[in-house]
């Protein structure tokens, strides 16, 4: 199965899943449980395993197109993908300081990965009038 755009809508999804999760434990708060450990009050299994759940398919999928040959600046836009979309659901699910901070993080990471995958792509062209080596 070489279909790279597959494993890319895989990866935007997963990705998504990811930040959403980031998202509602935003949401949710934080809660102290057993032992000392802190994780998502009752009622948030669905983040967490939303969170390592897309965690590991998004970077599986981000494996597998690095293995077909992707340009990385193609492959920096699945997470930055994910991270705007985390943005939009978190303002989604509230209007407080935490929501904002939360999107505005997001949102301002997803902007600069988004620039770092257009700055790459234009450093690995050949200057306009030249031609590419053989």
């Amino acid at each position: 199965m070489r279909n790279g755009w597959l494993f890319a809508a895989l990866g935007v999804v997963a990705f998504s899943a990811v930040f959403w999760a980031i998202g509602g434990t935003v949401h949710l708060g934080l809660e102290e449980h057993a032992r000392g450990r802190y994780g998502p009050p009752d009622g948030g299994e669905r983040y967490t395993y939303s969170l390592f759940g897309g965690g590991v398919i998004a970077l599986g999928s981000t494996m597998f197109l690095a293995e077909l040959r992707v340009p990385a600046c193609k492959t920096l836009l699945l997470p930055a993908f994910g991270l705007m979309f985390g943005a939009a659901s978190v303002l989604f699910l509230g209007q407080q300081t935490r929501h904002w901070i939360a999107a505005c993080a997001m949102g301002i990471t997803g902007m600069v990965i988004t620039l770092a995958a257009l700055r790459h792509a234009r450093g690995s062209r050949p200057p306009t009038g030249e031609r590419p080596p053989d």
